[in-house]
């Protein structure tokens, strides 16, 4: 099994290094990838970010926007909120035992938490956590936040739509009342290293860092976080009325009409902000 905690703070290269450890590191049992970001906004894979953000105020404040590989809805990052990430075999992969590495890692400081909805993790009907997964060459990813101390004005601020009349099947995200735990981060981390270790315990405990991961295929993941096509070109097709024309936009670029081949991400800030 390993334990492997970033040192980064850039939630491009965390996210790198989250496809790097499922897609390219085997034989050592379970993962537990723990890391934290500056202030960024996430969205699943099969989201549309102009409905899911408020794109024109994350330009205007350097807020970063992201993709990741694993489903469900949009979510805030930063400093004040911890992401834990296990990474299984699919074959040994069990939803509810990620779960409860949370709840026993809790259970240390005498918080009592519990599932809500389809994937959240609450405290007194609040939220505190929202979780996604993604499977794939034989792997599952089970990956979610942890808000400590988060800013919660500005996780407000940035979520929401940007752009009204969005016809699309995106996956939308679900709005829910939040709360931080008011845990600290170290001891936190302690925690879940150490219920980990009880829950998915199989052979011996390695700790890695980014000095034992491959630098040339690690950068080639970064690239693609960075890129605008993986952030907006893997957006699925949606149409938009501008002005009694309804444009289809596939691949982050319209397909129909007066601004035929231009790229949305740069025409949404003129036509609609």
């Amino acid at each position: 099994m390993l334990i492997f905690e970033s040192e980064s703070l850039d939630v491009y290269r965390n996210l790198a290094i989250e496809e790097y450890l499922m897609d390219h590191v085997g034989d050592c049992g379970p993962i537990l990838f723990l890391w934290q970001s500056e202030c960024a906004v996430v969205m699943g894979k099969n989201q549309n970010p102009w409905k899911e953000c408020r794109l024109d105020r994350m330009a205007q404040e350097d807020v970063p926007l992201a993709r990741r590989i694993s489903g469900g809805g949009t979510v805030y990052h930063d400093a004040g909120n911890l992401n834990y990430c296990v990474i299984t075999s699919r074959e040994a992969y069990k939803e509810e035992m990620a779960y409860e590495l949370v709840f026993q890692a809790l259970e240390t400081f005498g918080i009592r938490a519990e599932k809500t909805g389809k994937s959240n993790l609450s405290v007194d009907g609040l939220k505190f956590s929202g979780n996604a997964f993604a499977f794939r060459k034989g792997k599952a990813m089970h990956h979610g936040t942890l808000l400590l101390e988060t800013d919660l004005k500005r996780l407000s601020r940035y979520l929401g739509s940007m752009v009204d009349g969005i016809e699309t099947h995106a996956i939308a995200s679900v709005p829910a009342s939040v709360t931080n735990l008011g845990v600290d981060k170290a001891e936190l981390v302690e925690a879940l290293c150490l219920k980990f270790q009880i829950i998915y315990g199989d052979g011996d405990l390695l700790r890695r860092n980014e000095a034992d991961l491959d630098v040339d295929f690690l950068k080639k993941v970064y690239e693609k976080q960075l890129s605008n096509e993986w952030k907006y070109g893997s957006t699925p097709r949606f149409l938009v009325n501008v002005d009694g024309e309804m444009l289809e936009i596939v691949k982050g670029f319209v397909k129909n009409g007066a601004f035929k081949r231009k790229a949305f991400k740069d025409l949404a800030f003129s036509l609609f902000c």
